[in-house]
């Protein structure tokens, strides 16, 4: 079978990426913090870059687009110490979540199915409340903290919940619908780690996990926007 010349080329920045964020996770596997620090910023960049020259930005991913910068900026402020940076990055990432928002819920699913959504995301910003304070009780996380990480998870919950209602809305093929579905949901996972790491519960191997997940996450995302008209 003949190779397209066109596709190998245009399959090296996708490998090109997917090498850096290799050296990223082994980087976190191994506590490596240099280059975990210098690489991590790189992934989104490259995907960034990929996404801009592969397809147009159009309205609808638009939206996806602002979400990836400032989650670009994220990286970079998230990458010092200090509660002080950590609310940086948290407020990035929170600007991030409003712009996945707002892209996926461009077009509304059906009537019913946005009711119950709303009244998932109602329960969920309930459980999120009792669970944060339940945990803050017992951890070393300053009490000033607390409030942000509460407002931030109900917007992760809002994104993801909106990602998985894209397979019923106009616009979104099956294929995109569920990139965007597991992405929603693995963005959910990372960024719940990185708050049970601030409540002082954490996983072995947490930073190879949050990373991993979050990297998946936004490669699926960006994939499923590729496919937007």
């Amino acid at each position: 079978m003949a190779v397209n010349l066109s596709d190998v080329i245009g399959a090296i920045p996708i490998v090109g990426i997917g090498l850096v964020g290799l050296v990223n996770w082994i980087s976190a596997w191994k506590l490596l913090t240099m280059p975990y620090y210098i690489t991590k910023p790189i992934v989104l960049l490259g995907l960034i870059l990929y996404l801009v020259t592969k397809v147009p930005v159009t309205p609808a991913r638009l939206p996806f687009v602002l979400g990836l910068l400032f989650s670009l900026l994220g990286d970079i402020l998230l990458i010092p110490k200090g509660n002080r940076w950590f609310l940086a990055g948290m407020g990035a990432f929170s600007l991030t979540q409003l712009m996945y928002i707002w892209g996926f819920n461009r077009t509304l699913a059906p009537l019913p199915i946005m009711l119950v959504g709303i009244g998932v995301f109602a329960l969920a910003v309930v459980s999120i409340h009792l669970s944060v304070n339940r945990l803050a009780q017992t951890s070393s996380v300053q009490k000033n903290i607390v409030p942000f990480i509460k407002v931030y998870g109900s917007l992760v919950f809002a994104m993801t919940l909106s990602a998985i209602l894209c397979s019923a809305r106009i616009g979104w093929s099956f294929g995109a619908a569920a990139m965007a579905g597991v992405g929603g949901v693995l963005f959910l996972l990372s960024d719940g780690m990185i708050g049970m790491d601030k409540l002082d519960r954490r996983l072995p191997k947490y930073r190879f996990w949050i990373i991993f997940t979050y990297h998946i996450a936004q490669f699926l995302i960006a994939a499923a926007v590729i496919q937007l008209p």
